[in-house]
């Protein structure tokens, strides 16, 4: 399909006024003063592009509906019509207009009459006119006729380019649409395969792990210092491992357990885990700070998983503080709504490496001097993703990290859905 289509019907019993439009839109005008008017009110070029229609005549509305017909099977659509309104016998301009709609309903049409039958309100009504019908009254000027067809035809292009340019972000919508099922149904996949691998590896490794202890127990007194080294990488290695498949695990009831909110006492909460952690490790003298009154709506389990794995985090990284503190309070957002947030004054990191920190298996300090399993901060940050808050880090080497995460007042009605849709929490 041509996009500059200057096809025009002219459907008029009257023969004189198909020679007043074949004069208008011939290849060489027969009316130079014609020109010298289009000349002087439009331009050099005003007049110019006439020669470059092409007009099909018809003299009753049966004939010009078959000639829409024929043009749409041969491809070569007509961009506009000249349609008038008194047509003996036949059809009147009302009846041919709904015809030609009816075979294209793109078609831009112009009522050329001296006065109508009926009024003008009932024949718009009827044609339920939107954007493609214009009247033009007899005796009507060619000057306004010649402008009716170059804006006319122009619009019919810029509508049929709008056509192609919506059907073209269409197609894109919906293969982003399937790329996106793909993606949901292959990501469904991988937590299903990582949760049974996780699984089926949790059995084994803890098996390795007792039995290298009770062989390390039977050989007790007939080992060689070498041999219980290597027992002991053994069990640690065995222990890491557990480790790290209950972290995946936790990692995958995060991305799949369904949301249940209701008011959290954010105080509470941080001092049991702090609690937790203070009776796992008795030895540490950390100072600790929580701010009272510190509350939000959000999934109990969801907002537990994200605080213990952010203090257990600053636990870790202060272990080599002399004067540890570890700190959780709030402060106002830019928006208003709180922030909250866990700070130390441990080892910190390189912000240049910020973007690693919530990438599962990432690690910003040798393993022997921190230990860990890589998989706490992604999965502090999912907990607070699946009920639409975020995290992130504020930090500089040696002088402790600050994480800020939020919690919206209420999950958005999309992020419902999303959860709706996810599956089954897993068993452990």
């Amino acid at each position: 399909m041509n996009p500059a289509n200057r096809r025009i019907l002219l459907v008029d019993d009257m023969p004189s006024i198909h020679d007043d439009f074949r004069k208008i839109f011939a290849p060489q005008s027969a009316r130079p003063e014609l020109n010298e008017a289009e000349d002087a009110m439009f331009g050099e070029a005003a007049s110019k592009p006439c020669g470059n229609f092409e007009l099909d005549c018809a003299y009753q509305g049966q004939e010009g509906a078959a000639k829409v017909e024929a043009s749409l099977q041969a491809g070569l659509p007509y961009a506009m019509a000249f349609v008038d309104m008194r047509m003996p016998p036949g059809w009147n301009g009302v009846e041919t207009i709904e015809r030609l709609w009816q075979i294209d309903p793109r078609l831009q049409v112009v009522i050329c009459t001296a006065h109508a039958d009926q009024p003008w309100e009932e024949i718009l009504e009827r044609l339920d006119v939107r954007d493609r019908l214009l009247i033009v009254k007899k005796p009507f000027d060619m000057i306004e006729v010649s402008q009716l067809a170059r804006s006319l035809t122009a619009k019919w292009a810029l509508a049929r380019q709008a056509e192609s340019q919506v059907q073209g972000l269409e197609q894109a919508v919906r293969e982003l649409k399937a790329t996106e099922s793909a993606l949901r149904q292959s990501n469904e996949e991988l937590e299903v395969f990582a949760h049974s691998l996780s699984h089926d590896l949790r059995s084994p490794l803890g098996i390795v792990r007792s039995f290298s202890g009770l062989l390390a127990s039977e050989l007790e007194g007939d080992i060689s210092d070498k041999a219980r080294h290597y027992l002991a990488r053994i069990q640690a290695s065995a222990a890491l491992g557990e480790r790290l498949i209950e972290g995946l695990l936790v990692l995958d009831r995060v991305s799949r357990a369904p949301l249940s909110i209701e008011p959290l006492d954010l105080s509470a909460m941080a001092r049991r885990v702090l609690d937790e952690l203070r009776r796992a490790d008795p030895q540490r003298d950390v100072a600790i700070a929580v701010q009272e009154g510190l509350s939000a709506q959000g999934d109990r389990r969801l907002v537990q998983i994200a605080m213990r794995e952010l203090l257990d985090n600053a636990w870790k990284f202060t272990s080599r503080r002399e004067e540890a503190l570890i700190e959780v309070g709030s402060q106002a957002g830019d928006n208003g709504e709180p922030v909250y947030f866990v700070r130390d004054n441990g080892c910190g990191f390189d912000m240049a490496y910020a973007d690693k920190l919530f990438r599962p298996f990432q690690r910003l300090h040798p393993v022997h001097e921190y230990p860990g399993t890589g998989v706490g901060l992604i999965t502090a940050s999912r907990a607070l993703d699946r009920y639409g808050g975020r995290c992130w880090a504020d930090t500089r080497p040696g002088e402790g990290a600050t994480f800020h995460f939020t919690l919206p007042s209420a999950p958005s009605p999309q992020l419902a859905r999303r959860n709706r849709d996810s599956a089954p929490e897993a068993d452990s």
